[in-house]
């Protein structure tokens, strides 16, 4: 299981760096591309926070020792701060909001990117060793803390809705 955690990290990065890239652009690219680029990224977060929350957390919070439980909360959070700052940034940056403030979009959504590369790289120096070291069995799942799908369709529905009409 730390191998798919890892795994979906490559590809957030992956997913990351495309939408860097647009950032890049000193004029705004193509609303549907740049919706797409952020949704290919939100969706693939989504997906890896309810893997982890069900496989790593959960257990993290369960576990006997009170060190592991303490660190467990510690990360979770965080998690929950960090995701309701993305939250509310991808709720806040609506296709028309990005066409009337491109460089204001660009700057908060570098910051928010490098914040989770920063996050990324935290967890897999600390929290994963902690889990193998520890013995957590992450094989299994439990139940999530968050609704996880829900968040997804609210940010999907701020980042798609008016993306072919949103031009710089």
């Amino acid at each position: 299981m730390l191998h798919r955690m890892l795994r979906d990290h490559v590809v957030m990065r992956e997913k990351a760096d495309a939408l860097l890239a647009l950032l890049d652009c000193a004029k705004m690219p193509d609303g549907l591309l740049l919706a797409d680029r952020r949704w290919q990224l939100s969706s693939h977060i989504m997906q890896h926070l309810a893997f982890e929350d069900r496989h790593l957390y959960a257990k993290l919070l369960r576990d006997e020792r009170p060190h592991v439980r303490e660190i467990g909360r510690k990360y979770q959070a965080e998690l929950a701060e960090l995701f309701t700052a993305y939250s509310q940034h991808a709720r806040f940056w609506t296709p028309a909001r990005v066409a009337n403030d491109w460089n204001g979009f660009r700057t908060a959504s570098r910051k928010m990117t490098l914040g989770m590369f920063a996050r990324i790289d935290r967890e897999e120096a600390e929290l994963y060793p902690l889990a193998a070291d520890a013995a957590i069995d992450i094989s299994s799942n439990v139940a999530p803390t968050t609704n996880w799908a829900r968040e997804a369709f609210a940010i999907k529905d701020a980042i798609i809705q008016g993306a072919g009409q949103a031009t710089a």
